[in-house]
């Protein structure tokens, strides 16, 4: 099969399967101008070919993950069924989800922007198989009081997650109102307590709108907040865009990746799926994840080859799930 077939292959799957659209639905695909054509028109061919209706918009790229999107496309989302978004920027963590939440829309709220992100990787597993998985750790995290995440790469940080319910345990899947994910499946995450985490964090790989990394950004973690940030060029251009954006310090998120096909490459979206892997973000909490802090940013580093513990028990042990 060539790249193109397979990106069809999975876009039927994602719309018959996945998001279980029927006829007379309409679905809204969100892209930009960098998003690779062959997605929404493969998106737009599986939906016809249920009887559905698409509806791609194109949009510029927001100046970073989690800003707003213009009020026209937020009121076509809440207008149609089903949302797709695959944007170089993710509008995850923007009023795109507790909106869509609010008006029953269902759907994926980023996914990969390149065709390489749906041809291969994480993309091609079937997400129904994470289910279980996701189920099981989705417990653990969501009953437990302490996290603590340590890795060879010098990462070592604790945080409280008491009271804090575990989210994107859906892992791909949304076929019932309301219910919204992120492709490819394969994490499950939640926020930590505000002003609880204390320690290190060492991100390598690949981190939200900062992009591949070549040299780790070391942060220093102190009350919830990034004290220092340390490293080369990739952490020049983290500091560039955290400059004077309020709450972008803030520890927002810990994610746990479960997808064994995803791949560590240096688009976030896909990387941070990987079994194996943790990823803890900077920035927003809220807008509808849990947590209570808002802002313009949210923004995921990846520290591979994790070891976590749960009020002490291993969860995950060298890069092994443990659940």
């Amino acid at each position: 099969m060539t790249p193109q077939d397979r990106v069809r292959a999975v876009a039927r799957r994602t719309i018959e399967k996945y998001l279980a659209v029927s006829a007379g639905e309409q679905v809204v695909i969100l892209v930009d101008t960098v998003t690779s054509p062959s997605i929404p028109k493969a998106l737009s061919e599986a939906v016809r070919t249920v009887g559905a209706e698409p509806v791609v918009i194109m949009i510029d790229p927001r100046r970073t993950s989690g800003e707003d999107l213009p009020k026209s496309v937020l009121d076509a989302i809440v207008a149609s069924n089903v949302v797709i978004s695959a944007c170089s920027r993710s509008p995850y963590h923007s009023s795109l989800k507790p909106l869509a939440q609010e008006a029953g829309v269902r759907g994926a709220l980023n996914s990969p922007p390149h065709e390489s992100g749906w041809s291969d990787g994480a993309m091609q597993y079937d997400f129904l198989e994470l289910r279980a998985p996701a189920a099981r750790l989705r417990e653990i995290l969501t009953g437990g009081s302490t996290a603590h995440v340590t890795a060879p790469n010098g990462t070592d940080i604790t945080m409280s997650i008491t009271d804090r319910t575990a989210v994107g345990w859906l892992s791909g899947i949304a076929q019932n109102r309301c219910e919204t994910m992120a492709w490819p499946g394969g994490e499950v995450s939640l926020p930590p307590v505000e002003g609880t985490a204390v320690g290190q964090v060492v991100v390598e790989v690949a981190m939200t709108d900062v992009g591949g990394i070549v040299q780790p950004i070391h942060w220093t973690v102190d009350k919830g907040e990034v004290t220092e940030i340390k490293g080369g060029e990739e952490a020049d251009r983290l500091r560039a865009i955290i400059a004077g954006v309020p709450n972008a310090l803030n520890i927002g998120e810990l994610g746990i990746g479960i997808n064994p096909e995803a791949r560590l490459v240096d688009d976030i979206t896909e990387a941070k799926k990987r079994q194996g892997t943790a990823h803890i973000a900077m920035g927003d909490s809220a807008n509808g994840y849990g947590g209570n802090v808002n802002c313009d940013l949210h923004l995921d580093g990846l520290v591979p080859d994790v070891t976590i513990r749960i009020d002490g028990e291993l969860v995950v042990d060298a890069g092994v799930a443990r659940f």
